[in-house]
């Protein structure tokens, strides 16, 4: 009896060929108090920037033409603010 490769393996190739990376390691700088990555000589290698966002949910509510005493209608609205990041 014969037994056929699983589908998977018949797709299979070689992994793409790869560059190795500088280790980098993170220190605290004395004097910022703000992490700092240095590389095997000890100079401080800049990482980019990385941005910061803030997420919030903003209730909402209508009543019918104004009147509290009516059925509302509520829901509520999520937003975002991202900041730039200068990558």
């Amino acid at each position: 009896m014969m037994t056929t490769a699983p589908w998977g393996t018949t797709r299979m190739e070689p992994f793409a060929a790869t560059v190795p990376v500088p280790q980098c390691t993170p220190v605290i700088d004395p004097e910022t108090q703000v992490a700092v990555f240095v590389d095997e000589y000890g100079r401080t290698v800049e990482m980019g920037g990385h941005g910061t966002s803030t997420s919030g949910l903003t209730p909402t509510q209508t009543t019918p033409d104004g009147n509290p005493g009516s059925p509302t209608d509520t829901d509520t609205t999520e937003s975002y603010d991202q900041d730039q990041s200068n990558s």
